[in-house]
This record gives structure tokens, C-alpha cells and sequence, in this order.
């Protein structure tokens, strides 16, 4: 049997939690969570229980991140259709794109939802190009799908619970420095260190990763239920807006956004964007 190893994950976020409880699986690691924020915070440095959320794969072909969606779909499809209190459900979902959003800050980021000869169209369930005819004055590509979307507020303690349960030590805590990290591990040292601070990588001693800065969205929350997840790639009102619109799993309400401004710290909402 291989030596224990004794690992220490920062941040937890989802990706933070998702990196402990994939690793717990392992038998020879021993793993402790350390983090300034937990799941039931609620601060502009915590990205995770502001978002939406929901599966929309953006990531360019061949890239990181579109490797990570591509294995990320597996997991919450599994999720959805055996583990119902972890709070997901399927939506039936449609894209559509506009030729004058090309080039802005959500064109780009929605680019590759609308493409006919998406990545994923082999990967998500009931993937279609939508008709010329089927697509609102003023789009000219248009995809539909299965797709999930996720309460934060119901996934994330679902998900901390599922770390404990696997035997993760969960501890709060403020590094000044990532070497600061090591002490934290419940034996008191650790042999491997895993950053996922998120946005704090950007402040983070020993990270400062200036390549970090801040998306911020804006959405307004209702009580309707669409019965689509719907989402447009840009609105007349400005390049750093688009339209989408999702119902979150169990009783967590309606979407309406939204924004994407980057490099923005700001927590407050903006009336006039509402």
C-alpha cells in the first residue's frame, strides 16, 4: 500500500470542494480543506454562491477548460438524475447569437454556445441547430439542448456535507501567504498544497496572479417559471449586457440578466442596469 499523502486544498468554493471530494476517493490521501469563506457566507471575494448557475460550455476547442467541461457534464448528469437534494435539474435550454455582438465581452463569452458545429453537441442530450426560421429578428445562429441548472444556495452545503462525509477536515482560516498553507493540514504538515483561492489568487502572497480579476454579473431574482433556460449573446443597451434567463432547482427562483463586467469589485447593485 502506497505512504499517506497529506494534502491541503485552499478555498472553498466549488471548485475548491469539487478538488477535495474528487481527491478523497483516493484512500492514500488525507485531506483538509482550508478557506476564508465557507458555503452560507455571502462576500464579493466568494464567487460561488453568487452564481447562477448553470452548465453553458464556453471554452474554446482544445483548450483547459474546455477539457474540464467536457468531464464536468458527466458529473452533474450524474448528480441530477441520482441525487435530486443536491439541488440541479435538467432545462431544456436555447442559445441564440447576434452578428453585432461579435467582437464584445459577451459575444465573446457566448461564441461558442451558438456555433452550428459546437464541441458538445455530441456530449449534451437533444442538441440541435435551431432554423433560420426558428431564430428572433436579429439572430442569426441559434442552438438548443439539455442542459442543467443549479441553486448554489442548496449545492454548495450539499457538497461540503459530501467532503465531511468522506472524512475531509474543513477548517477557517486567513493566509496571508500560499506557504502558509502547509500548517493548516490537520496533522500539521502537509506534502502537497492545492490552490483554488479563486479570486483571492489575485492578492494572494506567493500567488499574486495578475491574470485574476473579477466578472461581475448583476440579475434580478423572480418568482416566474420560464420553462426554458433562454439566453441571447447581447442586448442594444450595452456591450458588457446580454439576456438570459434560468429557473434555479428546487424553489430557488428566476434569473433575469444579465452582465459581464470585468475587473469590477463592485457589491452593490446598479438601479439602472436592473
Amino acid at each position: 500500500m502506497a505512504a499517506q499523502k497529506n494534502v491541503v486544498v485552499v478555498g472553498a468554493g466549488v471548485i475548491g470542494l469539487s478538488t477535495a471530494l474528487v481527491l478523497s476517493r483516493h484512500r492514500n490521501l488525507s485531506i483538509t480543506v482550508v478557506a476564508k469563506h465557507m458555503p452560507g457566507d455571502y462576500d464579493i471575494e466568494y464567487a460561488s454562491p453568487w452564481a447562477g448557475a448553470n452548465y453553458f460550455p464556453v471554452g474554446k476547442p482544445g483548450s483547459n477548460l474546455q477539457r474540464f467541461e467536457r468531464a464536468t457534464w458527466d458529473e452533474l448528469d450524474r448528480i441530477c438524475r441520482e441525487v435530486p437534494e443536491a439541488g440541479i435539474h435538467y432545462q431544456d435550454t436555447r442559445t441564440y447569437g447576434r452578428r453585432k455582438d461579435a467582437g464584445t465581452a459577451t459575444g465573446q463569452w457566448f461564441e461558442e454556445l451558438t456555433k452550428e458545429d459546437a464541441w458538445f453537441k455530441d456530449v449534451v442530450p437533444n442538441f440541435r441547430v435551431l432554423p433560420k426560421s426558428d431564430l428572433p429578428e436579429g439572430c442569426d445562429t441559434g442552438t438548443e439542448f439539455t442542459s442543467v441548472c443549479i441553486n448554489t444556495a442548496v449545492y454548495l452545503p450539499w457538497i461540503l456535507g459530501q467532503c465531511v462525509k468522506a472524512g475531509v477536515t474543513i477548517k477557517r482560516g486567513i493566509l496571508s501567504h500560499i506557504s502558509e498553507a502547509r500548517s493548516f493540514h490537520s496533522s500539521g504538515h502537509a506534502d502537497v498544497v492545492v490552490n483554488c483561492t479563486g479570486l483571492l489568487a489575485s492578492t494572494l502572497g506567493g500567488i499574486m496572479d495578475s491574470n485574476v480579476y473579477p466578472g461581475r454579473g448583476q440579475i434580478v431574482l423572480v418568482r416566474n417559471e420560464p420553462g426554458v433556460m433562454l439566453t441571447v449573446s447581447g442586448t442594444d443597451d450595452g456591450s458588457e449586457e446580454a439576456t438570459y434567463i434560468m429557473q434555479r432547482a428546487v424553489g430557488g427562483g428566476t434569473i433575469l440578466g444579465g452582465c459581464l463586467q470585468h475587473h469590477s469589485w463592485e457589491s452593490q447593485p446598479d438601479p439602472n442596469l436592473a
